[in-house]
């Protein structure tokens, strides 16, 4: 069942961290295509947020707390983000970046103890 959590946590925020890639990559930075944007993937935000919802709802019974869960979800958006973008919008990654994934990372394995 722990693993079927932690899953869960990282397939929701795998779905957020690729939204905001799709937006950038197919959409103009206008009110109208914000609204289209929303509008159409919004069946996609709404299972998102059901598996997230569901992973922290079960992380806090068995865990008996939601920290390491959040931990995880961050360093998982933070590591796909940088990888969808060098992969999708061919954004070169800064060593700025790759130390704040490490920082992430580490904070993550810390939360977990």
């Amino acid at each position: 069942m722990r693993l079927l959590v932690i899953g869960a946590i990282i397939l929701g925020a795998s779905v957020f961290s690729l939204l905001p890639i799709l937006s950038a990559h197919y959409f103009q930075p206008t009110l109208k295509d914000s609204f289209k944007f929303n509008l159409y993937f919004l069946p996609l935000s709404f299972i998102g947020n059901i598996i997230l919802a569901w992973g922290f709802i079960q992380g806090s019974k068995i865990f008996g707390n939601t920290v390491m869960l959040g931990g995880i979800q961050t360093g998982v958006n933070a590591l796909l983000i940088t990888v969808l973008s060098i992969l999708v919008l061919n954004q070169k990654i800064s060593v700025y970046s790759i130390l704040g994934i490490l920082l992430i990372a580490v904070g993550a394995t810390l939360l977990n103890k």
